[in-house]
């Protein structure tokens, strides 16, 4: 029987359109459904309330997933059976509460989740070191982190499913050796245009810009490092926009100033910068007055010794993450009231996702957001990997594996990943080894690029 990938890309680009808002329709029911639009209608008003009573609601529904995971998980009833029965988190007690690791939560995520697959929905992640994680959310949080997303851009006055969007992100909707436009393929469930990032190369630019012309998108969103290529390309070869969207939402990478400068310029819209993850990490979200906010009603940062990120998500009630070590780093500003009108905890900086990336044969980067969802799909077994690279049309991948959980099968699952986001002229070579070096700084690197620049 033919896998459904294969039957999609067996189909011609229209038809692909039409299994893609497919798709989009099936999502409805599990993002903007009662919660989504009830949350919609409070949020506006939240937004003016003062820290102090923002912080009491924060620390209220925090209380209310500390509880749920010590009763409803055997891994949290384990971790926190130190803590007396009464104990509730708030800012002062919290650093009672034990961290949370990676590799912790991976080697014990099945009994971490409070829903069944079922019940839930499962996003993969193949995190910043390639550690391989599947987590659980509810139907319910999913919609409310729908809404916390969508009420963010309508601050500056984009209305996500009523207004056209463009997105570049990592999902397969055009087959990875397509060699002509178009490269990408429209969801009419949300009026969303998404652009293939795996064929954003010179030769291909050409007809993304004239496809962005054709749709004239009111919003931009997905791989900050796509949006660049793309905008760069407009520069130096003096073609024409025909459009100018309301904002630029870039998400996945580290959004750096010269980059940042390219596209508004070229665009003639503002960058409005974002971080959560896929795990489901509380939100920061980028203001009018170009200040990072913590969303509290999404949950709580907090800042290590080293400026290490430890993150408790109140939207993740089927996985709970509570003081769970993300792997990014983080600094705060003072929380204040901002010229948006907005009490929160500011953000100063935010370290850790960086635009590393690999070549494919023909050229084209492959970033590091598209990298890590190569793991995504194996289960719970990588607990370590590294994407090496010396000369362009190879890739050597080496993963530290649980021996309990990985099988053989498993590199074929790599494999499949590996190939539907890199073209056929580009060899993989994958070897299970029993540590990988750190950096000279110490830190994991998920892409070690060596290839010499031209």
């Amino acid at each position: 029987m033919m896998k459904p990938q294969d039957l999609y890309f067996s189909l011609p680009p229209r038809l692909q359109s039409v299994a893609v808002t497919a798709a989009g329709w099936r999502n409805h029911p599990s993002r903007y459904g009662r919660v989504y639009r009830s949350a919609r209608a409070a949020l506006p008003e939240l937004d003016l309330y003062p820290w102090p009573e923002l912080e009491r609601v924060q620390w209220a529904l925090l209380d209310g997933l500390f509880q749920h995971a010590r009763s409803s998980a055997k891994f949290y009833a384990h971790k926190y059976r130190h803590l007396p029965d009464s104990f509730r988190p708030t800012g002062a007690t919290l650093q009672a509460v034990p961290e949370l690791g990676k590799e912790e939560l991976r080697a014990n995520v099945e009994d971490a989740y409070t829903l069944s697959a079922r019940d839930s929905v499962e996003l993969h992640t193949g995190g910043t070191t390639g550690k391989s994680l599947v987590v659980r959310m509810s139907m319910h949080d999913m919609q409310l982190r729908m809404a916390i997303l969508d009420h963010f851009k309508a601050r500056v006055g984009f209305e996500n499913r009523q207004m056209r969007r463009v997105t570049f992100n990592g999902k397969h909707i055009v087959h990875a050796d397509a060699s002509r436009p178009p490269y990408w393929r429209y969801n009419a469930a949300v009026r969303q245009l998404i652009m293939s990032s795996f064929h954003v190369t010179e030769s291909n630019l050409g007809s993304y810009v004239d496809a962005l012309n054709d749709f004239r998108p009111e919003s931009i969103d997905g791989f900050f490092s796509s949006i660049v290529e793309v905008a760069k390309y407009v520069e130096r070869s003096g073609k024409r926009l025909n459009f100018v969207p309301i904002a630029i939402f870039p998400t996945s990478e580290m959004v750096d100033e010269d980059g940042r400068r390219v596209i508004e310029r070229v665009f003639r819209a503002p960058v409005f910068n974002q971080y959560s993850s896929s795990e489901g990490a509380p939100f920061i979200t980028e203001c009018q007055a170009r200040t990072l906010h913590v969303e509290p009603v999404t949950g709580v940062f907090e800042a290590g010794p080293h400026g290490d990120m430890l993150v408790t998500s109140i939207q993740t009630s089927g996985t709970p993450l509570i003081r769970y070590a993300i792997g990014d780093s983080i600094e705060f500003g003072e929380t204040a009231s901002c010229e948006c009108g907005r009490w929160t905890p500011i953000i100063r900086t935010i370290h850790g996702r960086g635009n590393d990336f690999l070549y494919r044969s023909d050229g084209a980067k492959i970033q590091a957001g598209n990298v890590a969802n190569i793991f995504k799909n194996v289960p719970n077994s990588v607990i370590e990997a590294q994407l090496r690279q010396v000369r362009i049309g190879a890739v050597h991948i080496l993963i530290v594996v649980d021996k309990s959980r990985f099988e053989e099968s498993h590199l074929q699952i790599l494999r499949n990943e590996f190939a539907s986001k890199f073209d056929r002229g580009t060899t993989l070579e994958i070897s299970v080894v029993p540590a990988i070096e750190r950096a000279k700084s110490g830190k994991k690197r998920l892409i070690l690029n060596e290839v010499e620049p031209k």
